[in-house]
């Protein structure tokens, strides 16, 4: 079969792609191995794609864009000429150097696959963004035992989680992709499932940290917008969703009745394997949002092997049906960074912009947007390896929605809306041959051992060296004019 492969998996490979050591899942490889004809131009009637009939959203847990792919060739890492290399020597007084500097840890050689949690709630995501000076990622984050959060600083590499490298590779990575708000879970996954986090405190807010009020909240979610449009939807979630299911919260949810759409698609507890089942005998609702187990949530200290493990069955199980495929978008994002390092300075609103600040302990903070995480957007429609530099947050997932649906979600805010563009800019409308993907199930299993057999990588002494990010460019996704321009990295 021949295999069209970008320039940055020429470089990242030293020069050529060595296709034997990939095992694309086979449904997914026997797919693009017949290389669909072009299904069209996804705008062919204007503000409705009119080929897309399921978007599929797995928002995984707690990483950065930086730490997942900040090597990678062709994207804004650590090799990114538009900033001040300052900006990367994070002070750090545990370091005999005075700051640490993004450092690789091994997967084979240590258990990094089990890296700590670090500290990610409201005050510290602030403080390390520090009002734009982005000098607190090691200061503000404190582990669990009280040291400082050195681990905040720490990146994987190809090798270490092939799977996502590969899956960014074969389709659209977003580069310019933020979580929604400077702090931790819930209010982010908020934002996904309603555009906002009751800012005014009219419906059981502001949400700024993982709590609930004793009255619940109240506001409208966006899957009620889909039912009153007559528009299917459905929350995949089993016994362990690791409390991730923020609908659940809503008073609207809580007093559904076993006949009520909101509790029938999402409250409902499903066996494992029930949205493969669905996507193989085409029985997908329009929108599809799965919740993840705690330990294939990604969520450090769980590892990375076990989400590629469990994302991989989600795109094979598509990909076992062609007709679903070529109708399908999957979303793969993360609800925010854990606090760990990236160094690109997010979006926020000016003083005093309507519903966009929160006024905690006397302080009136701007809510976001937060710092980048991981977005590979999975489709025919964006097969080839390309790089989109737009910037999005999770109400672009909520705006792809509304482009396809034609539902609108009310709750997002106008400068939002002017900050964060609708993820349908990246779908192209030419898809090409793929490369193939590494298998999961092996690396899952050598991860397990790792992490049973090793101990957490060492942290950075003195005389630490710069990471290196290979040259290279990346095709550009068909995104907004702001989108296009290429780095040279």
């Amino acid at each position: 079969m021949d295999m069209q492969v970008t320039r940055r998996q020429l470089l990242a490979s030293g020069g050529g792609v060595v296709l034997a050591s990939f095992a694309l899942p086979k449904n997914l490889r026997k797919l693009l191995g017949n290389s669909p004809a072009s299904p069209g131009s996804l705008r062919a009637r204007a503000g409705s794609p009119s080929k897309i009939e399921h978007i599929v959203v797995l928002m995984q847990e707690n990483r950065s864009f930086d730490h997942y792919f900040g090597t990678m060739p062709g994207v804004r890492g650590f090799a990114d000429p538009t900033v001040s290399k300052q900006i990367f020597y994070q002070p750090d007084s545990e370091n005999p150097d005075g700051y640490l500097l993004p450092f690789h840890v091994d997967t084979t050689e240590t258990s990094a696959q089990a890296l700590p949690s670090g500290s990610h709630s409201w005050g510290p995501q602030h403080d390390s963004w520090d009002n734009g000076a982005m000098d607190g990622f090691v200061s503000s984050h404190i582990e669990a035992d009280g040291s400082a959060g050195q681990y905040t600083m720490a990146y994987f590499e190809r090798n270490d989680i092939p799977f996502h490298w590969a899956l960014a590779d074969a389709f659209t990575v977003c580069d310019g992709y933020h979580c929604s708000i400077l702090g931790p879970t819930w209010p982010n996954r908020l934002y996904l499932m309603t555009g906002m986090v009751d800012p005014a405190g009219e419906n059981g807010g502001p949400v700024y940290g993982n709590y609930v009020p004793p009255q619940g909240y109240s506001w409208t979610t966006y899957p009620e917008l889909l039912t009153q449009a007559g528009v299917s939807w459905r929350v995949y979630q089993e016994q362990d969703n690791y409390g991730m299911n923020v609908l659940e919260y809503f008073d609207q949810y809580q007093n559904a009745g076993p006949t009520s759409p909101l509790f029938k698609n999402g409250m409902r507890i499903y066996q494992p394997g029930q949205f493969e089942y669905d996507a193989m005998n085409d029985r997908l609702p329009a929108v599809s949002w799965i919740i993840p187990t705690s330990f294939q949530s990604e969520h450090p200290a769980f590892t990375p092997a076990a989400g590629a493990d469990y994302i991989a069955s989600k795109i094979d199980a598509i990909a076992a049906n062609q007709s679903v495929w070529e109708k399908t978008v999957f979303v793969l994002i993360y609800d925010e960074n854990d606090g760990l390092f990236d160094h690109v300075l997010p979006p926020t609103a000016p003083p005093g912009t309507p519903d966009e600040y929160i006024t905690v302990d006397g302080t009136a903070d701007p809510i976001g947007l937060g710092f980048r995480v991981p977005c590979v957007v999975v489709s025919p429609w964006t097969v080839g390896g390309y790089v989109s530099h737009s910037t999005f947050d999770h109400t672009s997932v909520v705006q792809l929605i509304e482009t396809v649906t034609g539902v609108m979600c009310p709750n997002i805010s106008a400068w939002r809306r002017s900050t964060s563009g609708d993820l349908a800019s990246v779908l192209g409308s030419t898809p090409y041959a793929s490369p193939r993907l590494p298998g999961t199930q092996a690396k899952l299993v050598a991860a397990e051992k790792q992490v049973r057999n090793f101990a957490l990588p060492p942290i950075p002494g003195a005389s630490q060296t710069f990471p290196i990010q290979r040259h290279g460019t990346k095709p550009v996704a068909n995104t907004l004019p702001s989108g296009r321009s290429t780095l040279g990295v």
